[in-house]
């Protein structure tokens, strides 16, 4: 699925979305705002934490910060980088139901950015040598924020208790 708003959606009154298929499947959702010539860009995969095998959480988390270690035609590390020389800013999340990739940037930029979410999807390469230390980053995100989080970790296994049998479990 793919999100454009030129605004913040919090800073504007509501204004209806425009929604359309395109060929390939492709969800489109636009919220026009042209007081500004910014634009956000979103592209949702309906994939997240709930698809994760029981006993093997993490790999939706895994694997969205694995979409930022590059292509042929971008160096790891560097999608950011351009977004940023671009004067915009970017960032990705991982939910239970969805893993979400987004950029914010002036509007003249928004065909090279699109280029570039198409490429990290399409062709992402991923040796060891680039896995085994972002494998670390999330084990390390893991214990900050959960592990090492009494009210997190409360939460993890509230959920695990509430959904014996689901997948958000």
């Amino acid at each position: 699925m793919l999100f454009l708003s030129s605004h913040p959606a919090s800073a504007r009154p509501w204004v209806e979305p425009e929604t359309f298929t395109l060929d390939n499947g492709l969800q489109v959702v636009v919220l026009p705002d042209h007081r500004v010539p910014v634009v956000t860009h979103m592209v949702w995969y309906r994939v997240g934490a709930a698809d994760e095998p029981p006993g093997k959480s993490g790999i939706a988390h895994f694997l969205e910060h694995l979409m930022f270690k590059g292509t042929d035609k971008i160096a790891p590390g560097e999608f950011s980088k351009i977004v940023a020389r671009m004067g915009g800013q970017d960032n990705a999340f991982t939910s239970q139901d969805y893993t979400a990739y987004f950029q914010r940037i002036a509007l003249a930029q928004l065909p090279k950015v699109m280029a570039m979410e198409a490429d990290r999807m399409a062709n992402l390469k991923l040796s060891e040598d680039v896995v085994g230390p972002e494998r670390d980053v999330v084990l390390e995100e893991r214990s900050a924020r959960t592990d090492n989080e009494p009210t997190a970790l409360f939460s993890e296994q509230m959920r695990a208790a509430q959904y014996l049998a689901h997948p958000y479990g």
